[in-house]
């Protein structure tokens, strides 16, 4: 489980940091907020998965 919750982490922060395209024309401002957001939030959901880990291990 909590190889899951690493690569979800990775792949939110692959996430953020494809959206740094933006300033250079490659991808819309639409996009741009889906890659921020979605990246965050599966951020989020994997940090939760490790801390909860993390706590039945104890």
């Amino acid at each position: 489980m909590g190889k899951v919750a690493w690569s979800l982490s990775v792949l939110g922060a692959l996430l953020i940091l494809s959206s740094a395209l933006y300033p250079f024309g490659v991808i819309t401002k639409n996009l741009f907020l889906i890659l921020i957001f979605s990246g965050a939030g599966i951020m989020f959901v994997g940090s939760m998965i490790r801390s909860l880990v993390i706590w039945r291990k104890k």
